[in-house]
């Protein structure tokens, strides 16, 4: 009598090859998946182009999403996702998701038979180990791999090549496994009707329902990825004055503070919006005629959202988070310091990668998107 071969074995004792087609197999037949997906605005939307090649795959799979509770409205409407579920980030209160505890109790009593982390740091890993799953896959590279039943090797490995996108790093699955990919996976997000409405409301009630408008998103995570204040100031004052456009500067409300600072050092009247739900934002990203902004979550909503859009870069590595398979302009320095990590500047104490970008560089970029009209 034969032994049966679980997922949990790792198959040891058959060749890499063999290993391979036994989990395509696994995962052919697989009714139920969850993707976790943690951490950020911009890492979420670039999960999604992953989603829709799995869903194109097998489009018959129910594909979840485990996500933080503030970027769950990137993954309700797609339909490549059959149900997202929010566990709440650190310091969040009980409406902005499940806690941790509430969320491996859920993941748990839907039964997966198998999991894709797209994460890999200690909380992710509690999720993984609490689904039960059969199949529990991440990358050699994480901690506690000893979880994972199905490792992915090395991303640069599997393609052969060292320029990889985050995009790209996160369909390495596909590509060891030798599924399909689709030649150029967008990652698209749906907007919400009420959210489309609300913004119309806004715009019109602001003067700004015929003529268009420009989009600022000044913040980033890190001040060595913000471009200064002054600079964004100057900037909106010469694109008005030349274009004759609106221009809405928009923040989170925990970044109001960029937009006063803004707004003092601008000559020019503008907009200031930093109440925005994400929702919103999303929907006031899909409407202007042109986004400018740092390397952050908002300029990778614009990509998914088909904008034309200008991104002023600092210390983050550009290959590995460049906008997605969009239209878009990119003003950065090149400095034998970058990428960095960019928590500091340790080459000059002050980043002079974002700060020393030229006014008129990115002047320059935002107009090769206008047409005559200008």
């Amino acid at each position: 009598m034969s032994k049966a071969i679980s997922p949990e074995s790792n198959l040891p004792e058959n060749p890499p090859e063999e290993r391979l087609y036994r989990l395509r197999q696994q995962l052919e037949r697989v009714e139920r998946l969850l993707i976790i997906r943690l951490r950020s605005m911009g890492d979420s939307i670039l999960a999604l182009p992953l989603l829709e090649a799995l869903h194109q795959w097998q489009p018959d799979m129910q594909i979840d999403v485990l996500v933080q509770a503030p970027y769950g409205c990137l993954f309700d409407r797609h339909p490549a996702v059959h149900e997202v579920l929010s566990v709440r980030p650190r310091g969040g209160s009980a409406e902005d998701g499940w806690s941790r505890s509430r969320a491996c109790l859920e993941i748990r009593k839907r039964r997966y038979s198998a999991v894709v982390n797209l994460h890999g740091g200690s909380t992710s890993t509690l999720f993984t180990l609490a689904s039960g799953a059969g199949t529990r896959i991440g990358q050699q590279k994480y901690r506690q791999s000893w979880v994972y039943n199905a490792l992915i090797p090395n991303p640069r490995t599997v393609w052969q090549r060292q320029d990889l996108h985050t995009v790209e790093d996160q369909l390495t699955l596909l590509q060891w496994l030798d599924l399909p990919i689709p030649a150029k996976p967008r990652g698209m997000l749906y907007l919400d009707d009420g959210a489309r409405n609300r913004i119309q409301e806004r715009l019109a009630a602001a003067g700004l329902g015929q003529s268009g408008y420009l989009l600022i998103h000044p913040t980033a995570t890190l001040r060595t990825k913000q471009w200064p204040e002054r600079s964004y100031a100057e900037l909106a004052d010469r694109l008005h004055k030349l274009c004759a456009l609106p221009i809405i500067f928009s923040s989170g409300p925990r970044e109001a503070q960029v937009l006063l600072d803004i707004g003092r050092c601008a000559r020019s009247a503008h907009r200031y919006w930093s109440d925005l739900r994400l929702d919103d934002l999303l929907a006031l990203i899909k409407g202007c005629r042109l986004f400018i902004g740092n390397d952050s979550g908002p300029t990778h909503a614009a990509a998914a959202l088909g904008r034309p859009l200008v991104a002023v870069w600092g210390s983050s590595d550009f290959q590995v988070w460049h906008p997605w398979e969009t239209e878009y302009e990119a003003v950065r320095l090149a400095l034998p310091c970058m990428p960095c990590p960019g928590h500091t500047c340790a080459a000059f104490g002050a980043p002079k990668c974002i700060e020393d970008i030229p006014v008129d560089q990115v002047l320059d970029a935002c107009t090769r998107f206008f047409s005559t009209e200008c």
